[in-house]
């Protein structure tokens, strides 16, 4: 059931309130959350509609974390590069990079940075004097000690995440993978793109655009907007013999885990556990990443 009109996407007061965005030096510095120790539950049952991946579901502990509150904006961003000279976002399409001469396009600097390697990330969040999340500790900072399907609770919700169902305004799922991709490719999603995404293709959002989205430590964007670099390798088998107590990820591999699923996709990979992959210098227009670190 497609609910869009007036070529227009859904939108909901209370969902797309404004939010004070975290300045340069607090993203960098500050502007994060404490994910208090103790366990949490992680994956999904036997039986219900998680991917193999995401099994077995597992009671698994973890230390105290701090985490940003915030997805790394294009501003901070930008601050980063002209303190190092590090590289700028591209895309290898270049329709699709947001940068231009060393900086953010007009307009977008409170838009999560996108078209950013794992490498990108990880130098971003050392630089912070920060690192980035493992895959755990994203899961829990995510959903919380009460098993969320999503960060605010378990039913989904159009108006409290920047996703393909936003903006098709699909109050009920995608009914298949080539639904959603006729959407992006012939339908509406593709005419959307042209008329209101950035540089006519990428359709992120401000940080923080549905505060109703929050998770349960208050965590804007955890699902949507734009999906996140984590720090461990991906395994799809690494749940059946990974520790129980703050799992560090695989000791090697080849590609780099992502969560929380971004404005390209559909409500099911949005899910807190969900696990997406990508080769470590990718550097997709859907991925960004935030930082975490050790609590003192």
């Amino acid at each position: 059931m497609v609910l869009l009109v007036s070529n227009q996407p859904f939108d909901s007061a209370q969902g797309r309130e404004p939010v004070e965005r975290p300045s340069v030096s607090s993203q960098i510095h500050g502007d994060m959350a404490l994910v208090p120790a103790g366990e949490f539950t992680m994956g999904t049952p036997e039986g219900t509609d998680g991917l193999p991946d995401e099994r077995p579901e597992r009671r698994v502990y973890l230390g105290t974390f701090l985490i940003d509150r915030f997805e790394v904006t294009n501003r901070s961003y930008a601050a980063f590069v002209e303190a190092t000279g590090h590289r700028t976002p591209t895309n290898t399409k270049p329709s699709v990079t947001l940068w231009n001469n060393g900086g953010p396009l007009p307009g977008i600097e409170d838009h999560p940075v996108v078209n950013v390697s794992w490498t990108d990330a990880d130098a971003f969040c050392r630089w912070a004097g920060k690192r980035l999340p493992t895959e755990a500790e994203w899961e829990k900072a995510a959903r919380g000690t009460d098993g969320r399907r999503y960060p605010w609770g378990a039913e989904w919700d159009i108006a409290k995440a920047n996703s393909a169902s936003y903006w098709a305004g699909r109050t009920v799922e995608f009914q298949s993978s080539a639904d959603w991709d006729a959407f992006w490719l012939k339908g509406d999603g593709a005419r959307l793109s042209r008329e209101k995404g950035v540089n006519g293709e990428v359709l992120t959002l401000p940080v923080g655009s549905f505060p109703n989205g929050a998770s349960p430590y208050g965590l804007l964007d955890m699902a949507g907007n734009a999906a996140e670099w984590v720090a461990d390798w991906y395994d799809p088998n690494y749940y059946k013999s990974a520790p129980l107590s703050d799992p560090p990820g695989p000791s090697r591999g080849a590609i780099k885990a992502m969560r929380g699923g971004s404005w390209l996709k559909p409500a099911v990979s949005l899910r807190t556990t969900d696990r997406d992959w990508g080769v470590m210098d990718s550097r997709p227009s859907g991925t960004g990443f935030r930082c975490a670190k050790d609590a003192h």
